[in-house]
């Protein structure tokens, strides 16, 4: 039988087909003898495991999942194989690329917006308290720091200093341009015998500080209280004195003096035109002490009133007898024992403005100094002593608009 010329070409094309249908039969079981097909990500290699077994590589690290490599020295032929139309190997699930994020792309967090405080609402500046000129006054019996920082807290439109130390006499001023203010010498002993000597003698003492003090004291006392309605023998030697004190301190030393100044009551209305007209008529001013009784609580009450407005019985009683008089100063005030145990800080301080509202009434009346203001430290005093209290601030209240 004659062959084609073709033959070994044909079986050669036959051998090599049943070649690879073999290996693909073979190949096929492997698939098949693996896990469930769960089909689980492989990571793709740089070179299949087997090729590289099969040139005496070392064995690669078998990765989580994948399926154990055949035993090495076992020779497999590797022939690519491409499914048309589908693969039962799955691809390779991509790695995302994480896309740096520049500065100015990355959104920053916005801060949390404050809450906005709550407006206040505007409240109008207060105005500084203005001095207002009043008849309520105080009369000042020591001196010092505090007694100022009380006075600058008072405000008095009227104010005796007695014994003033010159300097601090002028820083008062300064602080109270507008005030009235009464000076008084104190001496342990008033003696009347010689009055008209004594009366001189007396001015010419009280010129030793008022001289310096001139156009910041506007006037000074002469003796305090020596009258007593028991012993009226001794009223026209004081009478006397006055005439002479004042005549000396005011043509001499050009002073005005404030006559009178007696206790509560020692002379009664009728006796001023009677024993002191001549000192009355002499001097610029005319003073007055004037305390509600013993026992009464109140300046207010009805038996405090008949002394607290006494002056007016006064001034009735020299316009009855045509004597001529400067205006009245109500030298010292308050309640006969002082006011400490007895009544209280409010109560004493509607007392004083209470009085000051009486005082207003009469245009005659410069004004009044309550007795009075010490140092705190002054111990003798203390049943009288308004400071540290608040009747400081409500008569700073009442001096103010």
């Amino acid at each position: 039988m004659s062959r084609s010329p073709h033959w070994p070409t044909f079986v050669s094309l036959i051998i090599l087909a049943a070649v690879t249908v073999g290996i693909l039969i073979l190949t096929s079981s492997n698939r098949g003898a693996g896990p469930s097909k769960s089909l689980a990500p492989r990571p793709t290699a740089t070179a299949g495991p087997a090729l590289a077994q099969g040139m005496g590589a070392s064995p690669s690290p078998t990765a989580p999942g994948v399926p154990a490599s055949p035993t090495a020295g076992t020779a497999i032929a590797y022939v690519p194989y491409v499914a048309v139309g589908h693969s039962d190997v799955p691809e390779p699930t991509p790695i995302p690329t994480t896309v740096p994020r520049s500065a100015a792309s990355s959104p920053t967090p916005a801060a949390p917006t404050a809450t906005p405080a709550p407006t206040a609402t505007p409240r109008p500046t207060p105005k500084p308290r203005v001095m207002r000129v009043t008849k309520l006054g105080v009369g000042v019996y020591d001196g010092g720091d505090r007694v100022i920082q009380a006075l600058e807290v008072m405000r008095p439109s009227v104010i005796l200093m007695m014994d003033p130390n010159v300097d601090w006499a002028k820083k008062i001023r300064q602080k109270f341009p507008n005030a009235f203010i009464v000076g008084r010498i104190y001496v342990p002993d008033q003696p009347l015998d010689n009055p008209a000597g004594r009366g001189a003698a007396f001015a010419d003492l009280v010129a030793k500080t008022a001289v310096p003090l001139k156009g910041v004291v506007n006037a000074w006392m002469s003796y305090n209280e020596v009258t007593d309605r028991t012993k009226k023998t001794t009223y026209e030697a004081y009478n006397i004195f006055q005439v002479a004190f004042a005549r000396r301190l005011q043509d001499h030393y050009g002073i005005p003096a404030v006559a009178g100044n007696d206790a509560t009551a020692t002379v009664e209305p009728e006796d001023y035109p009677k024993y002191f007209r001549g000192a009355i008529e002499a001097s610029a001013y005319l003073g007055i002490h004037l305390y509600a009784p013993a026992g009464v609580s109140s300046m207010r009450h009805r038996d405090g009133q008949y002394l607290m407005l006494r002056y007016r019985q006064i001034k009735a009683q020299l316009d009855r007898a045509g004597v001529k008089h400067g205006p009245f100063v109500i030298t010292e005030a308050g309640l006969w024992d002082g006011w400490r145990g007895v009544t209280s800080e409010e109560e004493m301080a509607a007392d004083f403005t209470w009085y000051a509202d009486e005082l207003a009434k009469d245009a005659y009346v410069k004004g009044v100094t309550l007795f009075g203001l010490f140092d705190w430290e002054n111990k003798r005093w203390w049943p009288f002593n308004i400071y540290p209290t608040s009747i400081v601030d409500r008569i700073g209240e009442y001096n103010s608009e």
